[in-house]
């Protein structure tokens, strides 16, 4: 009697004997995706509740109006009952027919993952736990990285910062920002944007806000040589920089991106 296999429901790659749905390889990943799931959920609800604070520069800047916050995030409440909903389809899927709040739910698909690794759409379900789990992790994210300012908060007027690879933050006013849009917007804004500084000033701000080692002699050189040709001299040594033209030399002086 041959032993009947089909691909695995996530990687697609190895064969499975039924009645798997994943394969070895992608149960572990099951695993640590429910490890990983539940810790991120634990710091979103201590969010959520103002527990739990990223600790961005600036940080402690009080509303604008000087209304007092809100007793709860709304805006992490409705993720978690989002991932609960998830969570609870999962379980359905694997055969079982009652459910409870997420807290006691996955420790109980922790402990029943074989069954999980057996359901119809085990491998879809996967798909979506990790992505879930990715979505909570700029929520509360403390990793030490360095985070430059990419723009303001379209709803509280706040500076946004962000370090390379993020690509969702919750500014401290609640609101989600998606940070590559924002600093596309950002951009487009600079090109019409001039700041008055001295070439010592600039190398300065420059260093501050977008970490690029420009020397106040390279900025000197620049103005000299027509290199910002939207930079206007004014009185006293300072100089009305276009704010598009200074990032981009600065953006290929130093090599990295802006």
């Amino acid at each position: 009697m041959s032993i009947q296999t089909e691909p695995c429901q996530y990687c697609g790659s190895q064969q499975v004997e039924q009645p798997w749905t994943l394969c070895q390889t992608c149960r572990r990943t099951y695993a640590k995706t429910l490890h990983q799931l539940r810790r991120n959920m634990q710091l979103l609800q201590r969010v959520a509740l103002h527990e739990y604070k990223l600790g961005e520069p600036g940080a402690g800047s009080k509303p604008q109006g000087g209304e007092a916050p809100a007793p709860v995030n709304m805006h992490a409440i409705d993720l978690l009952d989002e991932v609960e909903s998830l969570l609870q389809d999962a379980w359905y899927d694997a055969g079982f027919v009652w459910s409870d709040k997420w807290q006691l739910l996955i420790p109980r698909m922790q402990t029943h993952l074989a069954w999980l690794c057996r359901a119809c759409n085990a491998g879809r379900f996967l798909r979506r736990l990790i992505r879930m789990s990715r979505r909570i992790e700029p929520y509360v994210d403390r990793r030490p990285r360095t985070r430059r300012i990419i723009g303001v908060c379209p709803e509280c007027g706040r500076e946004i910062q962000a370090a390379k690879g993020e690509s969702l933050l919750l500014c401290k006013c609640g609101n989600p920002i998606n940070v590559q849009q924002l600093r596309e917007q950002s951009r487009d804004k600079a090109e019409a944007i001039h700041l008055t500084k001295t070439p010592a000033g600039m190398s300065q701000w420059l260093k501050d806000n977008y970490g690029y080692e420009v020397s106040r002699k390279q900025i000197s050189n620049w103005l000299n040589r027509g290199k910002l040709p939207s930079s206007k001299p004014v009185d006293g040594g300072y100089w009305e920089f276009n704010i598009r033209e200074i990032l981009a030399l600065a953006m290929g002086s130093s090599g990295r991106p802006a």
